[in-house]
């Protein structure tokens, strides 16, 4: 087995526990979405930081596919990333079949440069940001299985080993 693809793995065993977090703050928080501002308001400090955890996994297995996956599939695919952008190495992963949409992908990497960005004063854009979260998330979670399902059909593990 190649370094590239022993990295590979080792990164999606590694995404893919913080899947399983992220799905387990995405079922946590389901009852609180949609978010309002009354909503917001009458949190308790347990659900503000319940959904700041699922904040943060969303954004930890964003990134974690886009910079470590993605680059790793295309090492060992042998496809040079020397001058591509993420965007750029986000088509190749569709036009690879790693996953499903490019723009898909897209939305859920905004949202998360969003999530890094956003500021306490904007209390309407954050709640518009929050009630994304959740299908976003749903959207991720999808994702992974599908690079998992692609590792699969390559041949990078068995059908039954997982990683």
């Amino acid at each position: 087995m190649s370094n590239e693809l022993n990295i590979l793995l080792a990164n999606i065993a590694a995404c893919g526990q913080r899947i399983q977090k992220l799905a387990y703050s995405l079922n946590k928080n389901r009852a609180m979405f949609p978010i309002t501002l009354a909503r917001v308001e009458a949190l308790t400090d347990d659900q503000e930081e319940s959904i700041d955890a699922l904040i943060l996994r969303y954004s930890q297995c964003v990134a974690m596919i886009q910079d470590q996956i993605f680059r790793g599939i295309a090492y060992v695919e042998r496809e040079d990333l020397s001058d591509k952008s993420n965007r750029d190495k986000t088509r190749l992963m569709e036009k690879l079949g790693a996953i499903q949409s490019a723009d898909d992908f897209g939305t859920a990497a905004i949202l998360r440069n969003k999530f890094s960005h956003h500021y306490p004063e904007e209390a309407s854009l954050r709640i518009e940001r929050l009630n994304l979260v959740v299908a976003e998330a749903e959207y991720v979670i999808a994702t992974f299985a599908d690079i998992m399902a692609f590792i699969t059909r390559k041949g990078f593990v068995s059908s039954g080993n997982g990683v």
